[in-house]
């Protein structure tokens, strides 16, 4: 070996990280894509300011390294400033620009299902790959409120190293404290990723010579209590609208990595240290198994933004079920898999889940663009089901005596639920038949139908609807509605004067489900800063503002043999509110539908259902796992889930679970007693004033034409012409 390449091979050798004190130093700068201000301002502001100041920096100072994330930004980047992008590719070889995040933004991370991180990973280090021939080794996720237990598990399966944070250090006095500033974080089902959770912030300053900090040294002293190994990891940099660093903490930075103190300072790219330890480094790093969630700082943010979360979730679910339909049809019908569709509207829907536009954070202007995306989105997923399933239904046998009807189930388990169509024949006379040729349950008049279809998994079912000409309906024992009562199998259902279900009682179980009436329940909300975000345990301690109460206005809305319901009509504190609650036949469901003209303000809206099974813990989905928390208490009283949470007696014997569609957000105030929030105003003390009317419904929406397609966005997708359970 010559003796030039000897020596610079000798220079760059990897740390002992057992002997010698290292910490890595990421320079970075924040973006908020979207939040008091819209995309607007962010292309023709801060991403230019970000390049324009970053190359500055690299000519003056040769081994500055600079960090930044989000796929959508380095979209925008090469769609609007073509030549500055160029340039960029030319530092991104030199190692100087680290592209990095593995997120197509930097998404919230409570809401988003695991699904949606997966393809946050996917796309943007797709992207990565193609433009610049990188990929990213790490979730770089500075300003999110939160984690759920489940993100390990998924950024492991995604193939990344690791992840890093500062948000935790914002609120330390939570129910989950920073178990270590680099560990391993262990998933629900073993797996783990090398976490840095105490980054300090994106906005730290250099200036001194970090090699003799003293304030590194004590947080590698206290790492290598914990660990054996000498290391730290933070960022120095600016937010919330990009740039670079300032250039003293370049300077700094610089004169660090040349520094004769004992701390070995590698200020180089995100991924470094997750790419430099060994797995003994690993295997020796403490490990802390659970959620991390912000507690008062994440609490509203589940809820915030109720129209966004509802188009993020349909989103979420009909992307699948249009992936799932594609294929099918490619295999069973030879069709062309549409990814470039399929691609376009992940992209477009995943870039709403940034961490201030999904949590409800942004101002009113942002979501003309995001909910634009949003609906785009939705259109073209619904156009892949269409004609996906179209091209299937075509391969079948749909030869009838009435009007066939092709029922597509997406999931990967066998269901038996409620279809509702069109009705094909305009009659009102009509019954459906199965694919065995027999009449199943059905109800409707000339404009629509509900059927009960059982389709198996990720499968097709062929149904038929035929006029009647005298033939009697086929009907349901057990299901029947009066205006305070609905009975299936299962269940007999009693709603008081009030319009409250007082009553839930199974039969099966031979037992009542309800301790009290379920009400919809008022509850103050004006925390001392941060209104969307927080919500303050001095509020959440305060009995209810009051009740939807009234007067109520009930009718029974459905009466037939496939499902029964009673709709609730009633006004409280400025707002109306329609309840449908229904029974179906065979289901074990109670089904609530809430249609709600929102004008009440400083507070939240939470579905109360005070149970009979008392337990001291419940148990919440996070989308892979679960986990169990206790009633509320100072440092933990609202707390995120996916789809669902549960109240089983401590007997093990009995309980409920809540189902919940687009809804995240809970609380648990004793041992019986589950709290669904609904919606979230709070009440503002600060600068955040537009945070005010957060989902209040004065304003309508206006239509926009996106640039990209040239396509109006319609605010309410275009109804599909296929049926699915």
């Amino acid at each position: 070996m010559p003796l030039l390449t000897a020596f610079a091979a000798a220079l760059f050798t990897q740390s002992d990280l057992t002997k010698d004190p290292t910490l890595y130093l990421v320079g970075y700068s924040h973006l908020d894509t979207e939040w008091c201000w819209n995309y607007r301002h962010s292309i023709q502001t801060c991403i230019p300011k970000t390049l324009s100041e970053n190359f500055a920096l690299f000519e003056k100072y040769p081994d500055y390294v600079f960090n930044w994330t989000g796929a959508k930004r380095y979209q925008f980047m090469k769609e609007y400033y073509p030549e500055q992008y160029a340039r960029l590719k030319e530092y991104v070889k030199q190692g100087r620009w680290v592209v990095t995040g593995s997120g197509w933004d930097e998404c919230d991370a409570n809401v988003p299902a695991p699904e949606s991180i997966l393809r946050q990973v996917l796309y943007s280090n797709r992207f990565f790959k193609r433009e610049f021939g990188v990929e990213s080794n790490n979730y770089l996720v500075p300003d999110v409120f939160g984690f759920p237990a489940s993100l390990p598990s998924t950024l492991a399966h995604a193939g990344l190293k690791g992840m890093s944070t500062c948000k935790l250090s914002y609120y330390p006095d939570t129910s989950s404290p920073i178990p270590f500033n680099v560990g391993r974080w262990v998933g629900p089902n073993g797996d783990s990723i090398v976490a840095a959770l105490n980054c300090q912030s994106y906005h730290t300053e250099v200036k001194e010579d970090l090699s003799s900090s003293k304030t590194i040294m004590d947080r590698i002293a206290n790492q290598k209590a914990k660990s054996g190994l000498q290391l730290d990891y933070t960022y120095y940099g600016i937010g919330d609208e990009g740039g670079a660093p300032r250039e003293e903490s370049v300077r700094w930075a610089e004169e660090s990595k040349k520094g004769k103190g004992p701390i070995k300072v590698i200020a180089k790219g995100a991924d470094q240290m997750f790419n430099d330890l060994t797995d003994a480094n690993r295997a020796a790093l403490p490990s802390y198994q659970g959620e991390l969630l912000i507690s008062k700082h994440s609490a509203g943010t589940a809820t915030s933004g109720a129209m966004m979360k509802k188009w993020n979730h349909r989103n979420e679910l009909l992307a699948d079920a249009a992936e799932r339909s594609a294929v099918v049809a490619r295999v069973l019908a030879g069709t062309t898999y549409p990814q470039a569709r399929l691609t376009d509207a992940w992209e477009r829907f995943l870039g709403g889940q940034m961490h201030d536009i999904l949590p409800g954070t942004s101002i009113p202007q942002a979501y003309e663009y995001a909910w634009n995306d949003q609906i785009v989105a939705l259109n073209e997923s619904a156009d892949v089901v269409r004609s996906s399933v179209g091209s299937v239904a075509a391969q079948m046998d749909t030869r009838a005596q009435g009007t066939p009807v092709v029922v597509y189930n997406p999931l990967s388990i066998a269901r038996k639920d409620i279809v509702k169509i069109t009705n094909p024949t305009r009659d009102n006379d009509v019954s459906v038949y199965g694919p065995d040729g027999k009449m199943v349950i059905s109800q409707g008049d000339s404009a629509r139908l509900l059927f009960v279809a059982d389709v198996p998994p990720l499968g097709f079912a062929r149904y038929e609807v035929r006029k009647n000409a005298g033939r009697p309906a086929l009907t349901t024992a057990g299901l029947r509605a009066s205006k305070d009562q609905l009975e299936n199998e299962r269940y007999r259902v009693r709603i008081d004067t009030s319009g409250d279900v007082a009553s839930i009682y199974d039969k099966l179980a031979k037992r009542e489900m309800l301790k009290a009436p379920a009400r919809l329940a008022f509850m103050f909300q004006k925390p001392t800063r941060h209104p969307a975000w927080n919500m303050d345990w001095a509020d959440q301690q305060k009995p209810p503002m009051g009740y939807v109460d009234g007067p109520a206005k009930i009718s029974v809305s459905e009466n037939g043999p496939a499902r029964v319901a009673i709709q609730v009509v009633r006004g409280a504190r400025g707002s109306k509110f329609a309840t449908t609650v229904s029974l179906s036949a065979g289901s074990n469901r109670v089904e609530f539908a809430q249609s709600i003209d929102w004008r009440s303000s400083e507070c939240s809206l939470k579905a109360v259902f005070p149970l009979t099974a008392s337990n001291p813990k419940a148990t919440y989905d996070c989308g892979i796992g679960t986990v169990v928390r206790g009633n509320n208490w100072e440092k933990l009283y609202e707390g995120p889930s996916q789809r669902w949470f549960d109240l089983t007696d401590s007997s093990g014997d009995y309980g409920a679970s809540v189902l919940s569609v687009a809804k995240y957000g809970s609380d648990k105030p004793d041992d019986n007693t589950l709290r669904l929030t609904l919606l979230h105003t709070p009440g503002v003390t600060d600068r955040f004033q537009h945070q005010a009317t957060g989902d209040i419904t004065k304003f309508p929406m206006q239509s926009r034409v996106t640039r990209a397609t040239g396509k109006v966005a319609r605010l309410r997708p275009r109804p599909t012409k296929w049926s699915s359970l």
